[in-house]
């Protein structure tokens, strides 16, 4: 694990510090774990599966695109989001993992 590089590269540590605050919200880690179960879905099956209005799923969704966490496509009428950074479902575990100890 490369930790020394963040204090080395100013931009490195923003984008990780950025993308770090993107998903420390519950609703938005909802979506995340959701994604990683579901593989891809609908951002109507997305709001109603974490109970949230489609505009708050939409900001949401909209702010894990941002930062490369998930990726979307258009099929006919859908909008769908899967996870774009496979590496994320690792950095949950690892959370998953500290928070336990």
């Amino acid at each position: 694990m490369e930790l020394v590089s963040l204090r080395t590269d100013p931009n490195k540590l923003k984008r990780v510090a950025r993308t770090m605050k993107t998903i420390s919200h519950q609703s938005r880690l909802m979506i995340i774990e959701l994604l990683l179960e579901k593989g891809k879905l609908p951002v109507k099956e997305i709001y109603e599966a974490i109970g949230i209005s489609q505009s708050n799923a939409s900001q949401h969704l909209k702010a894990l695109e941002d930062v490369h966490v998930l990726g979307s496509f258009r099929e006919g009428k859908n909008i769908f989001y899967y996870i774009q950074n496979r590496n994320i479902g690792s950095l949950l575990e690892c959370i998953n993992a500290c928070v336990d100890c």
